[in-house]
């Protein structure tokens, strides 16, 4: 699709896209959209949306759930450890996960790993949190132990908990297939390129709590800067401004929250399938308010037997593919061991 909304440079702030019409049966009002989140993807790599269906209660009771989760005592959220599970799901004490560099989109050794001023607790897929599918479908092969068997804090501790984790996990999913089939028109494919790939997504979800204090007057990121590894990240950032996004000059953009909005980013995968025209932006988390902030991104990637090969319309003769085609539960295992 044609430039326009923003000129070929630097950026200083996020766009904001009204998401209105993403489900609109005018195929004009749907490629007007498509062009804007084009304009988004190829120049920032982020964009805020607005009227993206998800409930405003519904948020709210999932951000609430995950302030009454990690106020838990240790030893009741260590229950969930990740480290008992053989898929990456549960939860992550402070200081447990490294970030690292990502895969094609820089040399990793240019950024040394750091351990998050964090906490967190992960999800996978499961039927239950699939509004698209019977609760008694069953998973694929697992070929890459990415599925399921997700650790849940007891129900005595939390009652609802769940319940309410997997009800905005459903939405955000059919937020993201619907994002899918608008990247497809922003790339001149059919609107249905991706369908057949995203029946049994790899799709992971994560609730996020950073301490406001610096340690021993240290400032320290609650994220270390990094890209995601999936297709797109849907973000909930509650109230509490720390997200920071590098732009090409190497300075740090704030995407501060905005109210009835949420925060969509490209990943690896996605980025590469484009052959980087669509752009997975390095991002920071660094709370520097003195408040607690609590997120839940929801990272979303296709079925994890889907190979992902550069899409021909986004290689020429002086920009050939990037990468060989590799298998999406291949690199994420990959990225998540890592």
């Amino acid at each position: 699709m044609a430039s326009g909304l923003f000129p070929a440079k630097d950026f200083d702030s996020i766009p904001l896209i009204d998401l209105s019409t993403l489900k609109s049966t005018n195929l004009d009002q749907r490629q007007k959209l498509a062009h804007l989140v084009y304009e988004a993807c190829t120049q920032v790599g982020f964009f805020y949306i607005k009227n993206h269906g998800i409930a405003e209660d519904l948020i709210h009771s999932v951000h609430e759930a995950a302030q009454q989760f990690f106020s838990l005592p240790d030893e009741q959220k260590m229950e969930c450890f990740m480290g008992k599970s053989k898929k990456f799901h549960g939860f992550t004490p402070m200081f447990a996960e490294l970030n690292t560099g990502a895969d094609g989109l820089d040399d990793p050794a240019d950024r040394s790993s750091q351990a998050g001023f964090s906490e967190g607790f992960d999800i996978g897929y499961e039927i239950l949190g699939d509004s698209q599918k019977a609760a008694d479908d069953s998973l694929p092969p697992d070929t890459y132990e990415l599925y399921g068997d997700n650790q849940w804090p007891r129900e005595d501790l939390l009652p609802g908990f769940r319940e309410t984790y997997l009800r905005y996990y459903a939405k955000a999913l059919e937020l993201s297939r619907d994002l899918m089939m608008i990247f497809a028109l922003a790339l001149d494919l059919e609107e249905t390129f991706f369908d057949d790939k995203m029946g049994y997504p790899g799709a992971m979800s994560r609730m996020m709590h950073y301490p406001p204090k610096p340690v021993n007057g240290e400032i320290m990121p609650g994220i270390a800067a990094h890209t995601d590894y999936e297709c797109l990240t849907i973000l909930s950032q509650g109230h509490v401004p720390a997200l920071q996004v590098l732009n090409k000059s190497g300075e740090w953009v704030l995407a501060p929250p905005i109210p009835g909005t949420m925060v969509v980013n490209i990943a690896d995968c996605l980025a590469i399938w484009t052959n980087h025209r669509f752009k997975s932006t390095i991002h920071r988390v660094i709370n520097l308010t003195g408040e607690e902030r609590y997120t839940v991104p929801f990272l979303f990637g296709v079925d994890h037997d889907v190979t992902i090969s550069v899409l021909e319309n986004c290689i020429s003769v002086d920009r050939p593919a990037c990468k060989a085609p590799f298998k999406a539960g291949e690199f994420v295992r990959q990225r998540l061991t890592q």
